[in-house]
């Protein structure tokens, strides 16, 4: 259904995989001009883990946290400083998507299966993906840069050809409030403190950690995420009964 517009605040809850998410909608002249979201609860469950990447990839530190999805947060800043991992071009870049999307998959991959997590009250193993921290652009005013790495296929260590991903073009939501809640277990961001989250595209997103909570006993945030969106297109789809394909298609070896 279609949420009944209100200025200048919109108030309405929706049901996600985490739960009932509480949103408010900024609204003027007959128009959303950003939408903020309450998080289900986010927190961390390892940090400075070492993930053993194969394949000449090296020792990689991370930690691993919960936002609505388990991400490995990777700090870029390790792969100048460890001249084990110098080798690799982490440029956080669109010019090195593709580098960017090969080396988070076998990452993420590989601490899936060297460090295992189970959220404390849902059937939901971990990690599943990943999100590359780095510096934020110059004069953007955000506090820090980032981009989210998502499996497009299942990885083969035995296939590099399905070493591959996608990149988040947002500053990710999910992914935003787990970074969110390894900042403030390292005491790098207090509630009621605004974070500036800037995707690798440019586009930002404001985090506030809203109040401090627990999950099963975990030190626990509750984290708020500030945004706007565009409408690009409205599409009619349909099916002609005729269709060999009513469900539609994929070539596997391009997707």
């Amino acid at each position: 259904g279609v949420a009944q517009m209100m200025e200048p605040l919109s108030k309405f809850t929706l049901e996600s995989p985490a739960g009932p998410i509480e949103i408010r909608a900024k609204c003027t002249d007959g128009k959303a001009t950003s939408i903020s979201l309450r998080n289900a609860p986010s927190f961390v469950e390892m940090l400075d883990v070492v993930v053993n990447v194969p394949h000449g990839i090296g020792p990689v530190t991370l930690d691993i946290a919960y936002g609505g999805m388990w991400y490995a947060v990777v700090d870029l800043q390790q792969f100048k400083e460890n001249p084990a991992l110098q080798h690799l071009d982490m440029r956080l870049d669109q010019s090195n998507a593709k580098q960017l999307c090969r080396i988070g998959e076998m990452i993420k991959v590989a601490c899936r299966e060297q460090f295992p997590v189970e959220h404390p009250t849902q059937d939901y193993p971990g990690v599943d993906i990943l999100a590359f921290r780095g510096k934020a652009t110059a004069g953007s005013g955000a506090h820090s840069r980032n981009t989210v790495v998502m499996s497009n296929n299942i990885l083969d260590w035995e296939k590099p050809e399905t070493w591959t991903a996608m990149l988040d073009r947002s500053p990710c939501g999910t992914g935003t409030c787990a970074i969110m809640a390894v900042m403030h277990a390292r005491g790098d961001l207090k509630v009621g403190e605004p974070f500036i989250h800037e995707s690798i595209v440019g586009t930002k997103f404001v985090g506030t950690i809203l109040e401090e909570t627990t999950v099963s006993g975990k030190p626990s945030i509750i984290p708020q995420i500030e945004g706007s969106a565009y409408i690009t297109q409205y599409s009619e789809v349909v099916v002609d009964p005729s269709d060999p394909f009513p469900e539609g298609y994929r070539v596997a070896d391009i997707w």
